[in-house]
């Protein structure tokens, strides 16, 4: 069986396209979302440019500017999930 090799990797860049989904999907979307502001400060400066840029490009509800999107982004707080109870 003949495997094709897996495609060079690219520069990220924003791109004018955005997301069409249903929307029994948006909480997934939320969820992603949240995973990758709480996982910012790991992400290479570079990358949180092309996400902030990728942010101001999708096509939503609302408008956002690129200064928005970076203040919420950089002045949000996390907060600890309660622990489950150990399971018996």
């Amino acid at each position: 069986m003949n495997r094709a090799p897996p495609p060079e990797p690219r520069e990220p860049r924003a791109l004018a396209v955005t997301l069409r989904l249903k929307d029994k999907h948006e909480h997934l979307l939320r969820r992603l979302g949240q995973a990758m502001v709480l996982h910012w400060d790991e992400l290479s400066p570079q990358l949180q440019d092309v996400l902030i840029d990728q942010a101001v490009l999708v096509d939503d509800r609302e408008a956002a500017t690129q200064s928005e999107v970076e203040t919420f982004v950089r002045s949000v707080k996390s907060m600890a999930l309660p622990q489950a109870p150990a399971s018996v």
